[in-house]
């Protein structure tokens, strides 16, 4: 591990204590949508491959969460746990976005000022899920975005950590073609939105965080040998084998990662 990565990480952990495990309802849902994320990358043969998973937006008043599809049904499914899919709350606590994210042995739970992107609106239409939709450029977190809006869903949020518009974004691309998010279902649900921490997670900056992983996704050595920056006291927690996966402490360790394409720099 290199001292940066060892100064960002020491960073991190003292930054703030490790938080004890929390869960609350924090609001209800106006509306529920499913969408299908895509990444589009290589293999560790240099292969291009697609990495999928299911998102659920559950959208509030005032506020909205991102999370796996599968945690939201309540399924305790390891594939989407090895694919370290976050759980991001947008403007929780009021003016924030915070989200829960793993790089392993340890989660991270994530603060930022609650931002956006300057959207630039367009003419042009097409229809998703059934909803006339209107188009929208703009960056965030490093990447320029294309995205389509539906205004007859009248809310300010997107999936993952994208919003400022004036309904809700159905589909998002960004503009090398390496991302996507496409709406599958939206629904008029009334649900508990809940907020909740692992214990143990532990506290950083938004900032600190992105770079301290896509320092350690982003080596090269990763794809061939996915735990090169662990340190002796950290697999000293504990390492097991449960049907076929590696556990480090308790999270979950993808040991065949596709090459890392960061959503956010």
């Amino acid at each position: 591990m290199t001292k940066g990565i060892i100064f960002l990480a020491i960073s991190c952990v003292s930054s703030l204590a490790v938080c004890g495990q929390t869960e609350d309802s924090i609001a209800h849902t106006l509306l529920v949508a499913d969408y299908d994320y895509t990444c589009r990358t290589t293999d560790a043969q240099g292969e291009g491959v697609d990495v999928s998973y299911g998102l659920t937006l559950q959208v509030a008043q005032d506020m909205a969460c991102t999370m796996g599809r599968k945690r939201h049904d309540g399924e305790d499914d390891k594939s989407e746990q090895l694919l370290y899919v976050p759980t991001t709350w947008q403007n929780y606590p009021q003016g924030e976005t915070t989200s829960v994210e793993t790089v392993p042995p340890y989660q991270y739970l994530t603060s930022e000022k609650m931002g956006g992107a300057e959207w630039t609106l367009l003419s042009e239409h097409d229809t998703i899920c059934g909803r006339p939709c209107q188009k929208a450029e703009g960056e965030y977190g490093g990447r320029a975005w294309t995205v389509w809006f539906a205004e007859s869903l009248p809310t300010r949020f997107g999936p993952w950590r994208l919003n400022g518009l004036p309904g809700l974004i159905l589909r998002a691309v960004s503009d090398d073609g390496v991302h996507r998010f496409e709406c599958r279902e939206v629904e008029a649900v009334k649900e508990a939105v809940t907020y909740s921490v692992p214990e143990g997670a532990v506290k950083c900056s938004r900032a600190k965080f992105v770079k301290l992983r896509n320092r350690i996704f982003g080596n090269p050595n990763y794809v061939s040998n996915p735990m090169y920056y662990m340190k002796a006291a950290e697999l000293e927690s504990g390492v097991w084998v449960m049907d076929g996966m590696v556990i480090v402490g308790r999270v979950p360790v993808d040991t065949k990662p596709a090459k890392f394409q960061p959503l956010d720099y």
